[in-house]
């Protein structure tokens, strides 16, 4: 897998929403920082149009090594973490012996 440079720009039309923060920039003491807004901003929506079934899968591509990390953890979020968990105490269950139970 290929990872690209973290510098890469995603670009769509900007339009009203750009002359909005700009004004917003302008009149707001110290300004604000548009950049760190649309990655914010871009990340909850990103989060918020994925299924349960799309958050199994990517973590399932995130396991497998298709995704790295980081971009796991900007889909899921704190869900990443507890993915993690489940999985865990999953494993760990299956793992336990279990002879003892037998009759």
């Amino acid at each position: 897998m290929s990872q690209e440079p973290l510098d890469n720009t995603i670009k769509f039309r900007a339009g009203p929403l750009k002359e909005a923060a700009t004004e917003l920039d302008s009149i707001h003491l110290g300004g604000i920082n548009i950049s760190e807004l649309a990655r914010e901003g871009l990340t909850q929506m990103l989060r918020r149009a994925m299924t349960d079934e799309d958050k199994i899968e990517i973590y399932e591509r995130y396991s497998t090594g298709d995704l790295s990390e980081d971009a796991a953890r900007v889909l899921l979020g704190d869900e990443f973490d507890l993915l993690q968990e489940d999985i865990d105490a999953f494993r760990e269950a299956a793992e336990d012996d279990t002879s003892d139970y037998l009759v």
